[in-house]
């Protein structure tokens, strides 16, 4: 489906894209990882068409995305949310200009109602009558629109646009379906539905799907496959099993001391955070037990209060970019 063979993207002097190699398959629904700035949305664009890469080469459904095709573009499907719109014009707030900036980007046309926004897609994409309406009595029921078709896009608020353009691609299932932040503004529930009707939608059609977020939860609700991106570079990618087995022996214990914080001396820790007097400690249960750690403490030290945490996925990204940090901000993080 997707073949990313050693590309690369500067902006002057960053590494928005440094030598990236991927391959994902037809029914893959894989989650892109990654901070502001660490080069998902980059990443994205250049899939798309929408930014030509340096160096290296893209292969999407067998073409060139740069190169015009209108019989592949109609079987790829793109939702940027407001943090895709934002990373695309180099803007990071999310104050006014954010707003302005997504308002006028994204599938629909602000200049005619959602309702004939919706009709218009299906004249495109020569969806039957029938098959249009079954589906959108679905996209109805799950994303809520059904009070607002008849107004004009432009009126819509972050929410409710957001809601507009994941139906405005969902109308004619396409075989590649890419979403880049596509929950902001969206509430608990409906994000429920969307999840559901995506899995759906991916074990009907085996339809592809990419992911980017910044809400771990969702990538693990989601997606198979998870791909970790930092300035520029791929540091993890591999399955949501995969990852658990690699990086799901860290486990983190929370304590709150009495008087004095202890010497950790020798102990085998992977890394811990002193806060006053609580001490965040992270460790692997494969070299050292909760059990030991706790005989050695309590024998030297008052414990007033104690959590021990088993990982969960988020915890575990976190694990991967500490150990991809420069040894400084290392230091900075344990106290050094």
């Amino acid at each position: 489906m997707i073949v990313i063979n050693n590309v690369s993207k500067n902006f002057d002097d960053i590494n928005a894209a440094e030598n990236i190699s991927m391959h994902i398959k037809k029914g893959e629904k894989i989650g892109i990882v990654g901070a502001n700035g660490a080069g998902k949305t980059t990443l994205i664009r250049m899939i798309c068409g929408l930014l030509k890469q340096d160096d290296g080469d893209i292969r999407v459904i067998g073409h060139n995305p740069l190169q015009h095709n209108k019989n592949v573009g109609r079987k790829i499907g793109v939702v940027y949310g407001i943090g895709g719109i934002l990373a695309g014009k180099g803007k990071m707030s999310f104050g006014f200009d954010a707003i302005q900036a997504f308002a006028s980007s994204g599938n629909l046309r602000s200049d005619i109602t959602v309702s004939d926004n919706f009709k218009l897609i299906r004249l495109m994409y020569k969806i039957p009558k029938d098959v249009f309406k079954e589906r959108m009595d679905k996209l109805h029921e799950t994303l809520e629109i059904k009070n607002y078709l008849k107004s004009y896009v432009n009126e819509l608020s972050l929410g409710q646009k957001m809601r507009a353009e994941l139906a405005s691609v969902l109308i004619y299932e396409p075989e590649l379906l890419i979403l880049d932040e596509p929950f902001i503004g969206i509430d608990i529930e409906a994000k429920e539905k969307i999840r559901s009707y995506l899995e759906t939608l991916s074990d009907k059609n085996n339809t592809t799907i990419i992911l980017t977020t910044h809400n771990v939860e969702e990538i693990e609700k989601i997606c198979n496959r998870v791909a970790v991106i930092d300035k520029g570079k791929i540091i993890f990618n591999g399955g949501i099993d995969k990852i658990n087995l690699t990086y799901g022996k860290i486990n983190s214990m929370e304590i709150e001391f009495g008087e004095n914080i202890p010497d950790l001396q020798d102990l085998p820790f992977a890394r811990y955070v002193i806060h006053n007097k609580r001490m965040k400690i992270y460790y692997d249960n494969s070299r050292i037990t909760s059990k030991e750690i706790l005989q050695f403490l309590s024998s030297k030290y008052e414990i007033k209060d104690l959590l021990i945490k088993k990982p969960e996925i988020e915890d575990i990204i976190k694990q991967i970019y500490y150990e991809n940090l420069d040894y400084s901000d290392k230091l900075l993080q344990i106290g050094g």
